[in-house]
């Protein structure tokens, strides 16, 4: 996950990077460099090599990936399939489609760049928390992006922030009528040291209450063709397959964050829990991929051996299918990542109802 540009053009209010206190950014670059990018590249081709016959995904990520430009990332996407051939997978730009215009099309559509779009639903549940420097909403601005996208007959995923002060089906639903078919709904990053203060008055479970009316609708759509990254994962774990994602099973981290000066870091929403905490020490110039062992404990934990689970979840019966829930999310100043995640009782709740709802369809 390359972070291209340290910079956004929105200021959301429950943004892991911005809002949480970690300032690390400051003191990197803006941008990403023509020399850092190419030093990347050598570093995946390496570990590609060495673990042959291993392909690497690239996203470019921010911050806001587009404040670079479209020509940068189009002389990136390039370079990277030449240079790596079969040992890149594929490439991915995750942006708020603010600054999507026909020469961001161009380059999307030629470099085959998959875009996920973040939009939290329509307009009046949107502009509460994604908002731009003037305190403005950025609704029309995303909006205006993202229907360039799909009248240019690409198929965009939408990521959307659960806010437990709004209504999920009404965000689903708007999804839906844009003709939105692939769509993920994120959990929204908080520790344990905030949650209270931030969400405690939305009730003891709020994340379950959105996702559950979410599931319900889009359960009873039955249509394939429509793709909830969240519910396909909780489905397959219920049914006996294994998680994908990070987010549950308590998998071991599949991917690294390069910053704009080059620096290795760990799950990036790990800034939540403190200042620098994401921070390895180590960087694309001086180290390769095979050396997180010369870095911080936690990020060669994190990859190679993952965290284990806090004694409540090692007596939970789903444990195997919740894996103490997103590693961040775990976190308290008092004990550090030995704890359930901040949302365990919401897991719990949306666990049972689709373990539920999943039977009764089984047996129907």
């Amino acid at each position: 996950m390359l972070k291209v540009a340290s910079l956004c053009n929105l200021n959301c209010s429950y943004c892991y990077l911005y809002q949480h206190g970690d300032t690390s950014y400051l003191r990197r670059p803006e941008f990403m460099t023509d020399g850092a990018f190419d030093q990347l590249l050598e570093r995946i081709a390496e570990y590609c090599d060495r673990h042959a016959p291993h392909a690497l995904s690239i996203t470019f990520h921010g911050g806001e990936p587009t404040l670079i430009g479209a020509d940068w990332i189009d002389r990136a996407a390039a370079k990277a399939k030449a240079q790596l051939g079969p040992r890149l997978s594929r490439m991915f730009l995750q942006t708020n489609a603010i600054l999507l215009d026909d020469a961001w099309l161009d380059v999307i559509r030629r470099r085959e760049l998959r875009v996920s779009i973040s939009l939290d639903g329509p307009r009046e549940i949107h502009d509460r928390s994604r908002v731009n420097h003037g305190g403005r909403g950025s609704y029309a601005a995303t909006a205006r992006g993202l229907r360039r996208v799909l009248d240019s007959g690409l198929n965009p995923n939408i990521l959307c922030v659960v806010n437990p002060a709004a209504s999920g089906v009404d965000a689903y639903r708007h999804f839906r009528s844009l003709g939105i078919n692939r769509m993920d709904f994120l959990l929204p990053d908080i520790t344990h040291d905030n949650r209270e203060r931030v969400y405690g008055r939305y009730g003891p479970t709020p994340v379950a209450d959105y996702l559950i009316s979410v599931f319900d609708e889009w359960f009873r759509e039955d249509d394939p063709g429509v793709w909830v990254s969240i519910f396909h994962e909780l489905v397959t774990i219920v049914r006996g397959g294994r998680a994908r994602s990070d987010a549950f099973g308590n998998l071991r981290m599949g991917y690294l964050i390069v910053e704009t000066d080059g620096g290795i870091h760990a799950n990036d929403v790990l800034r939540i829990s403190g200042h620098d905490v994401a921070n390895s020490g180590l960087n694309i110039f001086e180290h390769d991929f095979d050396s997180l062992h010369l870095g911080s404990p936690l990020l060669h934990q994190l990859v190679h051996e993952g965290l284990p689970l806090c004694e409540t979840c090692r007596a939970c019966p789903e444990r195997g299918a919740c894996g103490g829930g997103h590693v961040p999310h775990r976190y308290a100043h008092r004990n550090g990542f030995d704890n359930p995640s901040v949302w365990c009782a919401d897991i719990l709740k949306l666990l049972a109802h689709i373990r539920r709802e999943v039977q009764l369809a089984c047996d129907a």
